[in-house]
């Protein structure tokens, strides 16, 4: 029997709204240490009102982010930054720093002001560069890298923050097949370490292949939650995103091209 892993952050009746239009609603499940989770669903579901909310950048309307027994709202921004790396689909650096220089930013949190960096540290840089694929381009300058490149620096420098928790917003989708599935692989090793990874995520092969479990959203509430082959059925896929599936339980499905009306129903 598999050993239970204790909770590391746990979200509480999370609710959100622009102006008149909920776009979350009351939102609550757990995360356990070295888990790698995948928030799925169509556009204007919520995930990444749900993301910039459970990694701190923005406060819920109700309800709240429980990090290690602490409202993840109550903490610095410093604060957040030794315990969690965020990576974004595009960040757009205009500043014209090297790729190691990037790299060493991830450093920051962890480190006193002046601080000089020492071999030890620089040893982990090049180390972590080496594991991310972006060592050959160390000293070339940031802005002159192509977008795949670039999302691989971004990992390269949240993985040099020794988070505990890594969240990703769509922070693959330059990569070509093969890169993304080295990355990816590098993830799930580090979880076996005790990294935990949450991921939004609009490939959804990937999030079924790769992932402990899946957060479904629809409407801006939770659908579903749980192992890949309990939550990708062929209901989600009618319900939740409007087509027929076939699903192949442990290896993954084919979307058949008919679409049908979405009917997971709204709940507010």
């Amino acid at each position: 029997m598999e050993e239970k892993r204790a909770d590391l952050l746990r979200a509480e009746g999370l609710s959100f709204s622009y102006g008149d239009r909920r776009v979350l609603h009351d939102v609550s499940f757990t995360l356990p240490q070295g888990e790698y989770l995948s928030i799925i669903g169509p556009n204007g579901s919520g995930k990444s009102t749900l993301f910039e909310i459970l990694c701190g950048n923005a406060r819920p309307e109700r309800g709240q982010v429980i990090y290690k027994g602490r409202d993840v709202h109550t903490m610095d921004i410093r604060g957040r930054a030794r315990h969690f790396a965020v990576i974004h689909q595009n960040e757009q650096v205009d500043f014209p720093y090297t790729c190691m220089e990037m790299v060493i930013l991830g450093l920051h949190p962890h480190r006193a002001r002046f601080e000089r960096l020492g071999e030890e540290a620089l040893y982990e840089v090049r180390r972590i560069m080496e594991k991310t694929d972006t060592l050959a381009f160390a000293d070339k300058l940031i802005t002159q890298l192509s977008g795949g490149e670039r999302q691989r620096v971004a990992l390269a420098r949240a993985l040099s923050q020794r988070p505990r928790i890594l969240w990703m917003d769509e922070a693959m989708s330059d990569l070509d097949v093969s890169a993304k599935i080295q990355m990816i692989e590098l993830l799930r090793n580090l979880t076996k370490e005790g990294l935990t990874v949450v991921g939004v995520n609009h490939d959804l092969n990937t999030a079924y292949r790769f992932s402990d479990r899946i957060l479904a959203l629809s409407h801006g509430s939770l659908y579903a939650m749980g192992a890949p082959d309990e939550v990708m059925n062929e209901r989600l896929f009618e319900e939740v995103f409007g087509v027929r599936a076939e699903i192949y339980p442990g290896k993954g499905f084919f979307i058949t091209g008919e679409s049908v009306s979405r009917t997971a129903p709204a709940v507010f």
